[in-house]
């Protein structure tokens, strides 16, 4: 029977080191070209301002006398939008490497409330700019611009939605380009692996484990999106690409061992999705509610916050 080993490389980038013991899906870092006189992306100074915006207001809800249990949540949103804001403010963004910035400061809302409400409009303003300027570009930087909008959409689920972390960037990684066949049916062939090893995952779960419901759901939502995507390339005349008969997954001993796992799964999707809005010829914007969407699929387990969604950074 036909086995297919979980979670190779998806960036294009050397696989070497990943085995079924080491399921990690690592970037090579790699210097990226930088020109003698580095011209920073049209928008970045307006997505700068709205980035900074984010992050002031989620510091100032985590400093306020309401926040509660919920203020180291609301400082992790912020340091992750206070790093695109330096990112944006440095030479050669898509180096993802932060200048020096000096945080901007507001008043918090009166209550949690109007805190929240404000914060989610924020983000969903954030998310549709970031979107506008991803469908305009191509290559490495429309998949910037789509990280940030699948970014935004994290952060405002997340407002409400317990997270265990944040993926931070590592500069000078890249996302790679295929031909826009190829990493569409690497996406549909992300989803169909993570469908498989999602489930084993589920039966490795102890009865008991408070996991389990919120497991069940994600195992469903991932299928969703698999079987969308399917349709999809159906609709354009295409053949889905199967899935395999049985994929190889490692080995887990415990409970916690069968959730990290389910986030390599997920996060290899996300990555997916990236090198997919990287390589499209045409409906970018598609691809970018693709990754978006992809990128919120673990946050009901608490996990997929990243700095840049779809970044080979972990």
């Amino acid at each position: 029977m036909r086995r297919r080993t979980l979670l190779l490389a998806v960036v294009g980038l050397s696989a070497a080191g990943c085995s079924v013991s080491d399921p990690r899906i690592n970037g090579t870092a790699r210097p990226i070209y930088s020109p003698p006189v580095p011209v920073p992306p049209v928008g970045a100074d307006h997505l700068a301002g709205l980035e900074a915006g984010a992050a002031a207001l989620l510091t100032a809800m985590a400093g306020a006398p309401w926040a509660g249990g919920d203020a180291p949540r609301y400082q992790l949103i912020a340091d992750v939008h206070q790093t695109h804001r330096a990112v944006l403010a440095s030479p050669d963004p898509l180096l993802r490497q932060p200048a020096t910035v000096d945080p901007a400061t507001i008043a918090a809302p009166g209550t949690r409330d109007q805190a929240l409400a404000t914060a989610s409009s924020m983000f969903t303003t954030l998310q549709q700019a970031h979107t506008v300027l991803a469908g305009q570009a191509t290559g490495e930087l429309a998949a910037f611009w789509a990280s940030q909008a699948a970014s935004a959409l994290q952060s405002r689920r997340a407002l409400t939605t317990t997270v265990s972390g944040v993926t931070k960037a590592v500069p000078l990684r890249e996302v790679a380009v295929l031909s826009p066949a190829a990493a569409g049916n690497d996406l549909l062939d992300r989803y169909h692996e993570a469908v498989y090893g999602l489930e084993s995952a589920l039966g490795r779960l102890t009865a008991s484990n408070p996991a389990r419901p919120a497991l069940g759901r994600v195992v469903l939502a991932v299928k969703a999106q698999r079987d969308a995507l399917a349709a999809r390339s159906r609709a354009a005349s295409q053949t889905p690409v199967p899935g395999a008969p049985v994929y190889s997954i490692p080995a887990t001993t415990s409970d916690d061992a069968a959730l990290v796992l389910v986030g390599r799964l997920l996060a290899a999707v996300t990555e997916a999705a990236a090198v997919a809005v990287a390589s499209a010829a045409t409906g970018v914007t598609t691809g970018v509610q693709d990754l978006a969407d992809a990128s919120t699929l673990g946050l009901p387990l608490g996990l997929g916050m990243a700095d840049y969604p779809g970044w080979p950074d972990a």
